[in-house]
C-alpha cells in the first residue's frame, strides 16, 4: 500500500522544479532499442523551455491516464485551458522510433483555479514495455512552440484497480450509523450529506452504478482533495440522480469536535481498510462503478468537470 506516494503530486503543486518522476524499480536495470539518441537519459528533459512534471503514482502496461504538469526554470506552474498540446508515447524498451499511436490531445485542467493545473490525456503502453518516452508538442497561450521529450519508467503490473477489475465489496462509512454523523466520517468543512448515505458495499449487492471519491479535505498529503471534492459537489449538483460517495482514505479518530488522523508510530498518516481494499496509491482518487460492480474509470489526481460529467453519464446509461 503506497498511499503516501501522493508525495509525487505535491512536488507538482507546490511548483518544485525537477526531472519528471519515474516508477521504481532501478532505472540501471533498462535496456534501450532503436533511436536511441534521440531520447535523453532516464531522469532527464529534453526542452525548448517548460520544465515537465509527471505526477502519475501509478503508471503501467495497459491503459494509463496521464498527469502532465509543466514549471518553468525557477519553478512556477505554466499551462493554462489556453495552450494546446499533444503527446505520442513510445516503447523505449523495443522501438524508440515508431509511435505507439497517433498524436492525442493534452487538456488543460486546473488543479487550483487559475494558479495551478494538469495536462490530462490517455495512453496505451504495450505488454513488456520498461520505459515509455513520450514527446510532448503544441504551442503555449502565445501561440509560441514548444517541445518536450523525457522518459519514464512503468510497471508490468499497477498498484491501483484498473477498468474491468471487480469492486471492493467492503463497506464505506455512512451517516445513518456514525456516532457523531457528517463530522465523525468526513473532514470536508461543508460535506454534502448525499455523498455520506450509501454504502459502497449495499450498491454493490443492489446493482447500482456509483461514483466514489477518496480524499481528504482537512488532511490531504497533494493539497488536491479540496479542489477535487469541489469538482465532485459541482458534479452532483449538476446530476441529481447520480449517487456518488465520499470516504476519508486514513485511519481516523474522534478528538471530541471532529476526526483527526491516527499516526502510526512514526508519525505518519495510516490508510484505512476502506483505502486498501480499493488499492489507492494516493489520493485523491476518483472510481466509477457500473450494474455489475465493475469499475469503469479510475481518477488519479485530478479531474475536471467534463471528464467526470461524461463518467457519470456513462455509467447512468448502463
Amino acid at each position: 500500500m503506497r498511499l503516501l506516494h501522493a508525495l509525487l503530486l505535491v512536488a507538482l503543486v507546490s511548483g518544485c522544479a525537477g526531472a519528471p518522476s519515474t516508477p521504481s524499480p532501478s532505472t540501471a536495470e533498462l535496456t534501450r532499442s532503436g533511436c536511441v539518441g534521440e531520447w535523453p537519459l532516464a531522469g532527464k528533459t529534453v526542452s525548448s523551455g517548460p520544465i515537465p512534471l509527471l505526477a502519475n503514482s501509478d503508471l503501467a502496461v495497459g491503459e494509463n491516464r496521464l498527469l502532465l504538469g509543466l514549471v518553468d526554470a525557477e519553478g512556477f506552474p505554466l499551462g493554462g485551458p489556453a495552450w494546446s498540446l499533444k503527446v505520442q508515447a513510445f516503447d523505449i524498451t523495443r522501438d524508440g522510433c515508431v509511435p505507439l499511436a497517433p498524436a492525442a490531445e493534452l487538456p488543460f485542467v486546473w488543479s487550483i483555479d487559475e494558479v495551478r493545473g494538469f495536462f490530462i490525456g490517455a495512453a496505451n503502453f504495450p505488454s513488456g514495455a520498461q520505459e515509455i518516452g513520450l514527446s510532448i508538442i503544441g504551442a503555449d497561450a502565445d501561440g509560441t512552440p514548444l517541445s518536450i521529450r523525457f522518459t519514464t519508467r512503468i510497471a508490468s503490473v499497477g498498484t491501483a484497480l484498473r477498468p474491468g477489475a471487480p469492486a471492493p465489496t467492503i463497506p464505506t462509512p455512512i451517516q445513518k450509523t456514525s456516532e457523531h454523523g457528517l463530522a465523525g466520517i468526513s473532514t470536508d468543512p461543508d460535506p454534502l450529506p448525499r455523498l455520506y448515505k450509501y454504502s459502497a458495499a449495499d450498491l454493490i449487492a443492489a446493482g447500482t452504478p456509483f461514483v466514489i471519491v477518496f480524499a481528504s479535505p482537512a488532511f490531504c498529503v497533494s493539497q488536491a482533495c479540496g479542489p477535487t471534492i469541489s469538482v465532485v459537489k459541482k458534479a452532483a449538483a449538476r446530476h441529481p440522480g447520480a449517487l456518488i460517495l465520499h470516504v476519508e482514505p486514513y485511519l481516523m479518530e474522534w478528538n471530541g469536535s471532529r476526526v483527526i488522523p491516527t499516526l502510526d508510530a512514526s508519525g505518519r498518516l495510516q490508510p484505512s481498510d476502506v483505502a486498501t481494499a480499493w488499492r489507492l496509491p494516493v489520493e485523491p482518487w476518483v472510481y466509477t462503478v457500473d450494474t455489475n460492480g465493475v469499475i469503469i474509470h479510475s481518477f488519479e489526481g485530478v479531474i475536471g468537470d467534463a471528464e467526470l460529467d461524461a463518467a457519470i453519464l456513462e455509467i447512468d446509461a448502463d
